[in-house]
């Protein structure tokens, strides 16, 4: 068993009660090219149409924490909270861009005159809305590079069209788009009918996992590297700072253990059994996100606990 040591714990629920969220819904939580992590909430998660597609409107508050962390021993440097008024997309993704916010739905309907829904909206960390743009329905993760590029991978529905879309956006399961709603790169190697998992590195290399190959692939965006887990259903991974392996979810039925893989110049060893431990015992992972060889978890509102593996 390799285990990850994690040297603290925040408390999360005094910051969640001092800015008076305890009755907001934690919908979302990420790690930032800044490094920071940003934790979104909402006042009020509609219910899913026919118990089970996601509404693409909410029209409720949204508020965020973002906070700054050591990531080299997981302590907290400060905090700030983030005030977007009400807003009618239901959002689920939050990523710093330059100075500001990109808020970002999961679903955007098209519409039969043509028009989707602006499911993309950039705001000011004051909730100033600065404009808005479309990144397509059945959206599975979101990343924002420091330079600006946003890398959107898709869920099934997203590629293959739903909500009235025939020609879906995400429909090669990857697209990496400018602040302007414009392609600037998209897959075109690999047919994937769902991308299950992405990450980036510190050197910003996209790494995607994806069915129904399995296979975690990284790219610089002009030649790519193609490794086989041999990992079925994986939901998320990191890529260690030293880069000598993954930790990656363990896959179907077995979501939230990790399993590590070394990497063997142009292979993956063997999956070994991982854990993020504490003071003896398993993180909680009630909600977690990876980001390049960072980490953060919470159990549900009340420890956030921040590592790099190293």
């Amino acid at each position: 068993m390799k285990e990850i040591p994690v040297k603290e714990c925040i408390n999360l629920g005094s910051i969640i009660r001092k800015y008076g969220l305890e009755q907001y819904t934690m919908v979302n939580m990420e790690i930032g090219y800044d490094d920071a992590v940003y934790l979104l909430f909402s006042a009020r998660v509609p219910e899913r149409i026919q118990g089970m597609f996601v509404d693409t409107q909410a029209n409720t508050e949204y508020r965020a924490l973002c906070l700054f962390i050591d990531w080299q021993d997981g302590s907290l440097l400060g905090e700030e909270v983030l005030e977007f008024g009400v807003r009618k997309m239901n959002f689920h993704f939050i990523q710093p861009i330059g100075d500001d916010i990109l808020l970002l739905g999961a679903r955007s309907m098209m519409y039969k005159n043509g028009i989707p829904d602006q499911n993309a909206v950039f705001l000011t960390r004051h909730g100033k809305i600065l404009s808005s743009t479309c990144f397509g329905d059945g959206i599975q993760e979101c990343m924002v590079l420091g330079d600006g590029r946003i890398i959107t991978s898709y869920f099934d529905e997203g590629v293959f069209g739903n909500f009235g879309w025939n020609k879906p956006l995400g429909d090669k399961g990857l697209v990496v788009w400018n602040r302007d709603g414009q392609k600037i790169w998209e897959n075109t190697k690999h047919f994937i009918a769902d991308c299950y998992a992405m990450n980036v590195d510190e050197q910003d290399n996209l790494w995607y996992y994806y069915y129904n190959d399995f296979d975690l692939v990284k790219t610089d965006f002009a030649s790519e590297w193609v490794f086989h887990p041999g990992v079925e259903g994986s939901s998320s991974f990191l890529i260690m700072k030293s880069h000598i392996g993954i930790i990656m979810d363990s896959g179907y039925g077995k979501h939230g253990k990790m399993k590590m893989l070394r990497i063997l110049g142009n292979r993956l060893g063997r999956p070994e059994d991982a854990a993020f431990v504490c003071n003896g015992e398993a993180v909680p992972m009630d909600m977690y996100c990876f980001r390049s060889a960072r980490a953060a978890f919470t159990d549900g509102g009340e420890r956030l606990s921040c590592v790099e593996v190293v």
